[in-house]
C-alpha cells in the first residue's frame, strides 16, 4: 500500500480544533476560574492531549487515504474527535474465550481518555484549591455581618440575577442558618463570592477591610 505525505498545515488545523475541544472542557468545568486553570499543568495536559490526538488521527487518515489530505477532512477530523473518534472501539483480537475475557482484548479510546481527563481535572482542582484557600482563610478573619453584607451587595450589583442562574437571597440565608461556628459560615460566604463573582471581588473585600483591621 502506498502512503501519501500528509499536509502539515491541515494536520495543524485538525489539532487546533481538538485544542478548542479541550479548552471548552476546561471552561465548562471551571467557568470563571478558567484563566487561573489554564496556568496549571493539568489544563495543558488536557488541551495538548486533544491537540495531539486530533493531529495524529488526521495524519493516519491522510496517510492511508490520499484523497483525504485536504481542508475538509482536517476540519471533520477535528470536529469528530470528541464525538465519534473518542468513542471508537478497536478489537485487538477475537479470542475463543468467554465474553469477559474477550472484552480485555478491546481498546476503548473513551476509557483511556477519561482516565487522563480525570487526572487533569484533579491536578487543576488541587492547584486552584491551594490558591483559593488563602482568600477564604483571609475572609474568615473578618466580621461575619460585614462579610454577609458584602455578599448581598455583590448579589444586588451583579448583572446576572436569579432568573439566569444566580442564587437568590435564600441561599445566603441558608448559610447563616447552618448549625456551624461562625468561621465555617464565613468560609461558605467567601466560597459563594468566589464561585459567582470571582477572585477579584473577594480580594476587593479583603483590601477594604485591611485599614479597618489595622485601626
Amino acid at each position: 500500500m502506498a502512503f501519501a505525505s500528509p499536509n502539515l498545515t491541515y494536520c495543524l488545523v485538525a489539532g487546533l480544533i481538538g485544542f478548542g475541544w479541550g479548552l471548552s472542557e476546561i471552561v465548562g468545568a471551571f467557568k470563571n476560574e478558567t484563566g487561573h486553570a489554564l496556568r496549571t499543568g493539568g489544563a495543558w495536559l488536557l488541551v495538548l492531549l486533544n491537540f495531539i490526538a486530533a493531529s495524529l488521527i488526521f495524519l493516519l487518515v491522510a496517510s492511508l487515504i490520499p484523497d483525504a489530505n485536504n481542508w475538509f477532512t482536517a476540519i471533520m477530523v477535528g470536529l469528530a474527535w470528541p464525538t465519534v473518534i473518542r468513542n471508537t472501539t478497536f478489537k485487538l483480537a477475537q479470542p475463543l474465550q468467554p465474553e469477559p475475557i474477550r472484552d480485555n482484548a478491546t481498546v476503548r479510546f473513551e476509557q483511556a481518555y477519561e482516565k487522563v481527563q480525570t487526572l487533569a481535572r484533579q491536578l487543576i482542582n488541587n492547584a486552584l484549591t491551594r490558591q483559593r484557600m488563602s482568600l477564604v482563610t483571609g475572609a474568615t478573619q473578618h466580621d461575619l455581618k460585614t462579610l454577609e453584607q458584602f455578599a448581598r451587595l455583590a448579589q444586588i450589583a451583579s448583572p446576572l440575577q436569579e432568573e439566569v442562574g444566580l442564587p437568590g437571597d435564600s441561599f445566603i440565608d441558608r448559610i447563616l442558618k447552618r448549625q456551624d461556628e461562625d468561621a465555617i459560615k464565613k468560609a461558605y460566604l467567601a466560597a459563594f463570592i468566589l464561585e459567582h463573582f470571582g477572585r477579584h471581588t473577594l480580594d476587593d473585600f479583603l483590601r477594604q477591610q485591611r485599614p479597618k483591621k489595622t485601626a
